[in-house]
């Protein structure tokens, strides 16, 4: 009887060992397949990156694979060094963010998060952006005029190869001869006769006045006309004729080039042969700048109705982005949320900021997506005449020109007008050229500008 009761003492110590030890492994396995509330730092989950960089704003890419049809109340964080800056819902996949007030030449730490209600879904590698430093607007000029007695000149256009090579074409009347061109090699002006046709590649050959030049690739574009001349190592190898009376050149390549003018009209070259484009304008068309192949800009106006009008290229389509006529309030008007204005010029290094002159000032355009965000930069007053042609090298260096001698210059951060330039005899710029520290500006004389830092 004592043995029986020794061995149900044990039996049960036994089952009471092995009942705790499953508790333990259950309790274990319960709480390892709990979900963690830690953040998420899975690279694919979440992923942040730098796309741009201007001297005070930041464009930041952002991926994730969170969908958003999980919930309605998917937020998006975006920390600058720890600070929050954006707390908006979470509508797409891939995104940009675009952060403003930053300061020059600085480095900041950025850090995005996603969250469903209060509870962190992901969170992104710590990311760098350090911002550009400003340029100077410590210029010295040097003025050079032609003609001589009897004679005159108007220049139109210029383009800068290097300090060593600069091209200006208008028309140039001296008192024995006629030219419409003028090379810079360095240290002296050489007034050039660049041949076109009296007819569109037929006929005798003269140095009809030139109206615009573009370089890529080491290919000089020159034209007069309909007309557009190929000139390498000085020398012209082939005219061609376009479908259009050519305003303005600009292009990627020489198998990739756009030329604009009167009417509406554009046209495009492979590298074979001259397509029109369909504009749906009959609006003259005065300038033509991109950013790359696909993303391509032309603006202009009419003189006679007043018109103005900005189309944009994008995906092998021409869309309008702006219209005015002079019944609209913003064509005389001075707004600095909204584009206002006759557009006479405009220029753009990346898709997502185009500038544009126009007679109510300098503007800038932001673009995200299909929405735009249009602010006033700089706006002559009574004593500074309004710009007619703007160009850079990149977002911390573009000069536009104008009536009156203007010229200001963007280093970044802001806009200086060279008041020593400024005249009141009626001297207009036309168009300017910007290099290194090298700017050319051209109209009824050339303006030459180095920059002493």
């Amino acid at each position: 009887m004592q043995a029986q009761k020794s061995f149900v003492f044990c039996h049960l110590s036994y089952v009471l060992k092995f009942s705790f030890f499953l508790f333990l492994f259950s309790f274990f396995l319960l709480s390892s397949c709990r979900k963690s509330t830690e953040p998420i730092y899975n690279p694919q989950n979440l992923q942040l990156s730098v796309a741009d960089v201007s001297c005070t704003e930041a464009w930041l890419k952002l991926k994730t694979q969170i969908a958003q049809k999980d919930s309605s109340d998917l937020k998006l964080q975006l920390y600058r060094n720890d600070s929050l800056i954006v707390n908006k819902p979470l509508t797409t996949a891939d995104s940009v963010l675009y952060v403003d007030g930053l300061q020059p030449a600085t480095s900041y730490a950025f850090t995005a998060k996603i969250l469903n209600g209060s509870k962190m879904l992901a969170v992104s590698a710590k990311v760098e952006a350090t911002t550009m430093d400003i340029t100077s607007h410590n210029f010295t000029w040097q003025t050079f005029e032609f003609g001589g007695q009897g004679g005159s000149s108007s220049f139109y256009d210029v383009a800068i190869i290097d300090e060593n090579d600069i091209w200006a074409v208008g028309e140039i009347y001296t008192e024995n001869d006629k030219y419409n061109a003028a090379h810079w090699d360095g240290e002296k002006w050489e007034l050039k006769k660049i041949l076109f046709h009296t007819f569109c590649t037929h006929g005798s050959m003269f140095q009809y006045p030139a109206r615009s030049v573009y370089v890529v690739n080491n290919t000089i574009f020159i034209s007069s006309g309909s007309e557009i001349t190929f000139i390498k190592n000085g020398i012209q190898i082939k005219n061609q004729c376009t479908p259009v009376s050519i305003n303005k050149i600009w292009g990627t390549s020489d198998h990739d080039l756009y030329v604009v003018g009167n009417n509406g009209l554009i046209a495009h070259y492979d590298g074979r042969q001259w397509y029109k484009e369909n504009s749906s304008t009959d609006i003259n068309l005065l300038d033509i700048w991109g950013a790359n192949a696909n993303e391509i800009w032309t603006a202009g106006y009419s003189s006679k109705s007043g018109e103005s009008i900005v189309l944009h290229k994008k995906n092998n389509f021409w869309r309008t982005i702006y219209k005015v006529e002079p019944e609209d309030f913003r064509w005389n008007f001075r707004l600095s949320d909204t584009l206002c204005g006759v557009v006479t010029s405009l220029w753009t290094l990346k898709s997502r900021k185009t500038w544009f002159t126009t007679s109510s000032g300098i503007y800038y355009s932001l673009f995200f997506g299909k929405h735009r965000k249009d602010i006033l930069s700089w706006a002559p007053s009574y004593t500074v005449g309004y710009p007619t042609r703007i160009r850079g090298e990149n977002t911390n260096n573009i000069f536009s020109v104008g009536h009156f001698g203007t010229v200001v210059h963007w280093n970044g951060l802001n806009w200086k007008h060279y008041n020593e330039l400024f005249t009141a005899s009626g001297l207009i710029l036309r168009s300017v050229a910007v290099k290194d520290n090298l700017v050319v500006i051209v109209g009824d004389k050339i303006i030459l500008g180095k920059n002493k830092n």
